[in-house]
């Protein structure tokens, strides 16, 4: 299988984040499954008031910096793994075409100042032939463009990756702390806040 060279460049990091945003977290940060666990024991009921809530296997203040440097990281750490390899597939893409605009954009100004392009000789008469260069100041700054828009799009991949490690940290014990549960003629929800 022949990848063009900026995508083969790419294959053994975009491996190895997927390696690292794929692998599976430890044992005691895995949540019990909650089908088993009501069919086996009576559910246990966490006080958050006195400490005793289950702790994210990472604060909120690492899991967004985690995320900040790799995105999914900490995503996978708190045990959601589509959600961070949603972020490391983000990130691959955007890479793999960041590498690209930079290549389009060189080759724009590489050929800039050629007015001329030749493309071969005419079979028949043997005369070349020659096209105008595609190349000029419009598109450069055209690529440009698409680099930094690219280059936008990484960092706002790394931002939401950040934002959303620190409140998946923040909000690892929500579960234990909102309860519904039916009413007569209504639905009740409840929420223990700590103070």
């Amino acid at each position: 299988m022949h990848f063009h060279p900026s995508i083969r460049g790419l294959l053994v990091p975009i491996g190895l984040l997927l390696a690292i945003v794929a692998s599976p977290v430890a044992a005691s940060a895995q949540r019990a499954d909650s089908a088993q666990a009501a069919v086996h024991a009576r559910p246990r009921i966490a006080d958050t008031v006195s400490g005793l809530a289950p702790r994210p296997p990472i604060s909120p203040r690492r899991a967004f910096l985690y995320s900040l440097l790799i995105p999914g990281y900490s995503q996978s750490r708190l045990g959601r793994p589509t959600a961070g390899l949603l972020f490391a597939l983000s990130e691959s893409i955007g890479i793999a075409m960041l590498r690209e605009s930079i290549a389009e954009v060189r080759q724009a100004e590489r050929f800039r100042t050629d007015s001329l392009l030749f493309l071969g000789n005419d079979p028949v008469t043997g005369q070349p032939i020659m096209q105008r260069a595609p190349y000029d100041a419009g598109l450069v700054e055209i690529r440009r463009g698409h680099r930094e828009d690219w280059i936008a799009f990484l960092i706002a991949n790394h931002l939401f990756a950040a934002a959303d490690g620190y409140v998946a940290a923040n909000l690892w014990d929500l579960p234990s702390q909102v309860t519904v549960r039916a009413s007569p003629g209504s639905t009740v929800i409840a929420a223990r806040i700590r103070w």
